[in-house]
């Protein structure tokens, strides 16, 4: 029985905080439980403002983060005075006497680091007994520690308000002398959004009258005014060490002109040291927006400096409420300044104007042919309002700018629209320059043709290597894993190697044939290399001798008639035709083999990588195969082709990425085609194979489908000639590859004629060919680092050309891929193969085999005489271990011990098949530690998530994918200590950091992959171990070009958690799933931050009856995280209405042609760093603040939009008087009391609904319950007339969806959700749950819907806009309708007239009887009569 943890917090500690002295002295040991990461993830690991080590940044660095340990006083101290061996990256202190919790305590935190291990030392204040003086004492003794340590590099001081003075001159004082400290931090406690005491900039500024050794200085939450800025400016003047200054604070715009005269003075007052200088403005608490802020004047104080300085290298103004005007001013700035690299105006409220004045100086000038400022590499802007016609002024700009290296629009470029977005793109095709581009938020970012663009452009322009692409429509669908796989390869800087060498056309492709076992594809072949020699040019001739030679070397004669044996493994040939070399690649059909196949499927990412693939297909039924009279055979059925081709079509979809320029080309064969001589078989099978390619047409380029007897070169030479025209075809339109890829393919090929004998090559004899090549030989003087980077670019570039295979970390490499596919893999793949070998199974059931086994195997595959009965080539220079450490590599296997040389061999595609219970999806799982009893379930956390295709129709996991994911995740974690890895077939199950994994991956058709986590760890500590470790490496690994399923795109989906906790079987728990980002969207959707998602009813009626629920909150399920993500989005969308609105924007202003951009304060950010521990504690905060703003704006809309509906919707002239009402909506004609439906869809035809109004109230629009209603008949003309009031009532319904739950009222319940998505714009697609009785293929086949708030109606909306003609008809028919009938009978509303202080003013509104009669008793309305 597994004994569960006690739940801990986030923050709590993994030992006693009450430790004597002496064990203080001994930091805690590492976890046994740490996960190696790479070097960029260990330094994420850091809190957010640490400097980075230099050894942080070796690569191969595999760093180690842990979590923290506590101490006591004593032991800190000691850490401090004599430091241990690590060095001690950073000490943060948060000193807030007035929080006295056990959740947000004060504490000193210590981050320490070697060049394995990142930890920290974690002392807390005592509890809520302390009082100020002991804290004073505390902090005053930790200071002074502070100031004789002679290793700490960085220190942050996060301190109250209230005692700031104090302790930062304590502080000051004792950091005059240190002169180890590099970074300074001193920020006052955000949270009570209080400036520091003035005093304490004071004392910060005398203390840099004499210290020389901190580089860079953060002050945040402080208030700059003259007397301030005068302190600051002598220190900046007398300073000369100080390189980076980061000011979070109000500056008064004056004060910002004393601050900047340091950077501007001339000869000894000058500061040239300062290359960094940052101000983040933060939210004043007084009724003026913007106060404190430096804004447009500030900024012209900081143009004049950049005029006169040239020390500045980075510039950072955010939240400085700086617009155009303030741009433009820097922008003339920037003309001028010739050393500026990074300009920051993030967080401003910037507009296409603005950006249009900055994008001037680093475009290239039409008039001079020449840049104005060549020296910015960085720009900037973050969270600002850059509209859609910004995307046409960058895009020209990229188009001729070549000095900028990073743009970041970051959430700046919301509103933009897919193809803005791939106007951006394709102004990059030819940019060498900019490596960083950030569109993250951008909605613009969906789509099929923009992710195929984008991976386009990855491969034409290979320079760029950084595209944040997170909070896109994209990236929430699982797109972002691919084009991050490239990026990667990007980031290899593969083409920095080859910069300045020529380029050429490839003169090499390859041929891939695929088929069901017995379909033709190796007879085929054999007829393509005789057809090939019989064409050959006599220079060629003799390498396709060889390759007829090889043909036919194991059959009497080529067209005997005798049944081909099975092809093992994939058979390579290689032929020549028009000087171009192609290498056929015979794809085995039987499914034993098909795990090795994706591995060689060309990865059209790469560069000049032309293939092409022809799909074989026997036409005959395989029930009459062995037949001996023709007259016997049948025709395949349609239905079994389909099923067939369609196999393999997905195979060759799952393994390239999507593209616009290099679709996969597909040429389709039915063979056998003699034995039908007089049937149509063109006609027979074209429906099937034109439906196969409409379905296909955006993954896959089928080009041509022929009927053929493969055994016949009369009948294969046409398909050959359209092969081969083909192929011709790709190598004009893939990229070129370098002159010396070329010209190195021409030695090798030399070099494997000479060496017949030789699959592989050993490094030392690669990199001798190499030297034959100019462009790859040392030069003299040469770092020969260089020269070795060149030739393995050369190998990566021949490798993805399918020419060797190459992998760094080895000393060899396969150069005869036929050997190593066919009588290597294809040996330890046959069961029968290994048979004849060692007369009993390679593998045993657990897809273990001893070493020694397989070493026999592989011998018997090099020297022939070994086993006679083994048909293997005898070859020299070949070591079985060598074949095993590239299989590792291939992830095709793994050692059960690493560091024992003798260990077994995992090989999981060997495993054996599942019994007929898992089979049926009804396999029992259990948990890696066993269970536990019932009444100690509640300690643990039950988590479960589902990773599947997002198309099961055109794509899905290879048969290879899974056992190689097993191996992938095996080394992943091989060498965390007790991680208890085991894998069966389709199943994975370890346990790591305290949490237990159960991974069981489904074969059927859907492809999924379920998550099982049972974990004693809080839900967000658990979510991020889940999702950095498992969920992310699963993505990425999918998306590897080589090892994954690129065309793959996983979308992730939210179990059960009872079925989770209570390990459910497939069966049951296949239902049991919602998708993460179909669960946001509903949330979105209904505006009900308390929803609650309905799981389906559980199949076993055992299960329908246990105690589980029903029903789990969207909140529990998503996580804090994810839950994050749809708080922001609710906020975006009830911003954009503001916008709509206009609220915030006088009347007068939109009179007078201005832009009605509202006057929104930003959203609350915090922009300083906090250290890693406090992770929960800001997550939460952030959450509670997004919350808050929700409602705020929720408060401000509701009563905004009854009182300037006129500004959304422009009524007929009576209608805004009010004379009659003119809110209408329609539901089902005799709908019973609460049951009435809201119609948002109207038959074509007479028919007839019932029309309701609604009121008018100018603090609250809403519907009336109970209202009777009028019966409204129209036939398709009368249709015409209402539809302005059916579209405005719509609007208006929407807008108060928008809202929120509460503003929606009744009309909540008269829509369902999927109705309420499209009322809201809301995309909701291929969502198996709407589909009743459809799931997984089905329901993406059935359905992908899109809906559109203006395209809700067939009849009643549409994009065309509302004329003045239809408006005024709308308002005659209304007023006719409505003439001669009880308003106040049959809607409820009365006519009434707002009083103010007694006098009328003349704003008319229809309301109900409640706000009427409240109006009246107030003397807030007066009632008017009707008519």
């Amino acid at each position: 029985m597994m004994t569960p943890k006690k739940k801990k917090p986030f923050c709590s500690s993994s030992s006693s905080s009450s430790m004597t002295p002496s064990e203080t002295l001994a930091l805690p040991a590492p976890s046994p439980h740490t996960l190696a990461l790479p070097p960029n993830k260990a330094q994420s690991a850091l809190a957010i403002y640490n400097p980075p080590l230099p050894e942080f940044d070796q690569p191969g660095k595999n760093l180690k983060p842990q979590k923290y340990s506590e101490t006591d006083l004593e032991g800190l101290v000691r850490a401090l005075k004599n430091p241990p061996s690590e060095q001690i990256v950073d000490m943060y202190i948060h000193y807030c006497p007035r929080i006295k919790s056990d959740q947000d305590n004060c504490s000193v935190s210590l981050t320490l680091a070697d060049s394995n291990f990142v930890r920290r030392l974690l002392y807390r204040f005592p509890g809520e007994s302390r009082d100020d003086t002991q804290d004073r004492k505390i902090c005053s003794r930790v200071i002074e520690a502070l100031a004789v340590c002679q290793s700490l590099t960085s220190a942050t001081l996060e301190i109250d308000y209230v005692q700031s003075d104090l302790i930062v001159q304590e502080l000051a004082t004792a950091l005059q002398t240190n002169r180890s400290l590099k970074k300074l931090c001193v920020y006052s406690d955000n949270r009570f959004q209080q400036p520091l005491n003035s005093e304490c900039v004071k004392h910060i500024s005398e203390m840099f009258l004499v210290n020389v050794g901190i580089r860079e200085l953060q002050l945040g939450l402080i208030d700059i005014n003259l007397q301030v800025a005068d302190h600051l400016a002598l220190a900046l003047r007398r300073n000369r060490s100080l390189k980076a200054l980061t000011f979070y604070a109000r500056i008064e715009a004056d004060a910002m002109q004393v601050l900047m005269k340091p950077f501007s003075a001339a000869g000894t007052e000058a500061n040239q040291t300062v290359e960094k200088f940052e101000i983040k403005g933060f939210r004043c608490l007084g009724p003026m927006r913007g106060a404190g802020q430096i804004g447009n004047k500030g900024a012209e104080h900081v143009a004049a400096m950049l005029c006169r300085n040239s020390s500045l290298l980075e510039l950072s103004l955010k939240n400085c409420e700086i617009d155009s005007l303030g741009a433009q001013a820097l922008a003339l700035a920037l003309n001028t300044n010739k050393t500026l690299e990074v300009l920051d105006l993030s967080y401003n409220p910037l507009d296409v104007d603005g950006l249009k004045e900055i994008v001037k100086t680093i475009a290239l000038d039409l008039t001079t042919k020449e840049q104005p400022n060549s020296s910015l590499k960085q720009l900037v802007i973050r969270h600002s309002f850059i509209a859609r016609s910004g995307a046409l002024l960058l895009a020209n700009m990229l188009h001729s700018n070549r000095t900028l290296t990073k743009l970041d629009l970051q959430f700046s470029v919301k509103s933009w629209q897919p193809k803005d977005v791939i106007l951006l793109l394709n102004s990059l095709a030819n940019n060498t320059a900019l490596k960083s581009l950030d569109l993250r938020g951008c909605e613009g970012v969906a789509g099929e043709k923009v992710i195929a663009t984008l991976l386009d452009l990855l491969v034409a322009n290979p320079w760029l290597e950084e595209l944040g692409m997170e909070a896109t429509p994209l990236s929430r669908k699982g797109h972002d894993s691919v084009v991050k796989a490239q990026l990667r390869r990007n980031a290899e800087k593969f083409m920095e190697v080859f910069k300045g060498m020529g380029s050429v056309s490839p003169k090499s492709a390859r041929v891939f044939l695929c088929g069901i076992p017995y379909a033709g594809k190796t007879t085929f072949r054999k007829t393509m290399v005789y057809s090939s020699l019989k064409k050959t040019t006599t220079s060629m001739h003799m390498k396709t001798k060889l390759a007829y030679k090889e043909a036919i070397s194991k059959q009497s004669g080529l067209f005997s008639g005798r049944k081909e044996p099975q092809t093992i493994g994939i058979e390579v040939q290689v032929i020549v035709e028009d000087h171009v070399q192609i290498a056929i690649w015979d794809l085995a059909g039987h499914e034993e083999f098909h795990s090795f196949h994706d591995l060689v499927v060309p990865n059209l990412s790469t560069q000049g990588s032309a293939s092409s693939f022809v799909l074989l297909s026997d036409i005959s039924s395989c029930n009459s195969r062995d037949g001996g009279n023709g007259s016997k055979y049948e025709l395949k059925a349609l239905e079994e082709i389909d099923q067939e081709l369609r196999y393999w079509l997905r195979f060759i979809a799952s393994n390239t990425r999507q593209s616009l320029m290099l679709l996969p080309h597909v040429t389709v064969i039915f063979t056998h085609s003699d034995k039908f001589p007089k049937v149509d078989l063109i006609e027979y099978v074209k429906g099937t194979v034109e439906n196969l390619r409409n379905q296909f047409e955006n993954l896959i380029n089928i080009t041509e489908f022929h009927v053929a007897d493969a055994r016949s070169r009369k009948s294969v030479e046409p398909v050959v000639k359209a092969v081969r025209k083909r192929i011709l075809d790709i190598l004009e339109k893939v990229p070129k590859v370098f002159e010396a890829c070329t010209q190195m393919q021409t030695y090798l090929t030399e070099w494997k004629l000479q060496h017949p004998d030789k699959p592989l090559i050993k490094w030392a004899d690669f990199s001798l060919l190499c030297s034959k090549v100019p462009a790859l030989r040392r030069l003299q003087g040469q770092d020969s680092k260089i020269a070795e980077e060149r030739q393995k670019a050369v190998a990566k570039s021949m490798h993805d050309a399918g020419e060797l295979l190459f992998f760094d970390g080895l000393d060899f490499m396969v150069v005869d891929p036929n050997w190593f596919c066919h009588e290597i893999m294809g040996r330890i793949l046959s069961v029968e193969s290994s048979l004849l070998v060692l007369k009993h199974p390679l593998m045993d059931s657990k897809g273990l085999t001893k070493r020694e086994n397989l070493r026999k195997v592989l011998e018997a595959s090099l020297c022939k005489n070994k086993n006679p009965l083994f048909k293997g080539r005898k070859v020299r220079g070949v070591i079985p271990e060598d074949l095993v450490q590239l299989m590792i590599k291939l992830n095709l296997c793994f050692e059960q011990n690493p560091n024992d040389k003798n260990s077994g061999i995992f090989i999981p595609a060997t495993l054996k098949d599942l019994d007929d219970n898992a089979l049926k999806g009804e396999r029992q799982l259990s948990w890696p530690l066993g269970t536990v009893a019932a009444d100690q379930a509640d300690d643990f956390l039950f988590l479960g998530w589902r990773l599947e295709c997002e198309d099961p129709v055109l794509t899905c996991l290879t048969l290879g994918f899974f056992p190689r994911l097993q191996v992938f995740l095996q080394k992943k974690f091989a060498t965390v200590v007790d991680v208890n890895y085991t894998v069966e077939k389709n199943l994975i199950c370890f346990v790591f950091s305290g949490v237990e994994f159960v991974i069981e991956y489904n074969m059927r058709v859907e492809c999924q992959i379920d998550i099982l986590v049972r974990s004693s760890k809080d839900s967000l500590e658990t979510w991020t171990l889940v999702e950095d470790c498992v969920l992310i490496p699963i993505r990425e690994f999918c998306a590897s070009p080589t090892e994954g399923c690129q065309g793959v795109v996983l979308v992730e989906g939210i179990l059960r958690p009872q079925a989770v906790k209570e390990l459910w079987v497939y069966n049951e728990r296949r239902e049991q799933c919602v998708g993460t980002e179909i669960l946001k969207l509903k949330v979105l959707a209904t505006g009900n931050m308390e929803y609650e998602h309905e799981w389906k009813k559980p199949l076993s009626w055992s299960l329908q009856s246990s105690s589980g629920s029903a029903a789990d909150k969207a909140q529990d399920l998503l996580g804090e995280e994810n839950w994050e993500d749809v708080l922001n989005r609710c906020l975006d969308i009830l911003e954009k209405l503001d916008d709509e609105l206009q609220l915030d924007v006088p009347v007068s202003g939109m009179q007078n042609g201005g832009t009605g951009h509202p006057l929104r304060i930003p959203r609350t950010v915090s922009l300083l760093a906090r250290p890693q521990e406090m992770a929960g504690h800001l997550i939460r905060t952030r959450l509670s603040n997004r919350v808050e703003e929700i409602q705020n704006l929720q408060q401000k809309l509701l009563p905004g939009l009854s009182k300037h509906l006129d500004r959304v919707i422009q009524f007929p002239p009576l209608l805004e008087d009010h004379r009659i009402p003119r809110l209408v909506y329609l539901t089902s004609e005799g709908s019973v009391k609460g049951g009435e439906r809201l119609v948002t869809r109207l038959p074509v035809g007479a028919t007839s609904r019932q029309m309701h109004l609604m009121c008018e109230h100018h603090d609250e629009i809403h519907k009336l319950d109970n209202q009777l209603g009028s019966i409204m008949r129209f036939d398709d003309k009368t249709l015409k007339s209402v539809r302005p009031l059916l579209v405005w009532g719509l609007q208006v319904i929407t807008m108060l969806m928008k809202i929120g739950e509460q503003a929606a009222g009744g009309f909540s319940n008269m829509v369902s959700e999927l109705e309420r998505a499209m009322l809201m714009g809301i995309i909701i697609a291929g969502a198996p749950e709407h589909q009743d009785g459809k799931t997984g293929s089905e329901a993406a086949a059935a359905t992908k819907m899109e809906f559109s708030a203006n395209l809700l109606m067939d009849l009643t909306l549409t994009k065309l806009p509302i004329t003045a003609d239809e408006k005024t008809a709308a308002e005659q028919w209304l007023l006719h309708f409505l003439k001669g009938k009880n308003i106040s009978t049959l809607f409820g509303l009365y006519k009434v007239e707002y009083v103010d202080d007694g006098k009328t003013t003349k704003h008319v509104a229809w309301v109900c009887e409640k706000h009427m009669n409240y109006g009246l008793r107030l003397g807030t309305m007066q009632l008017l009569p009707v008519g």
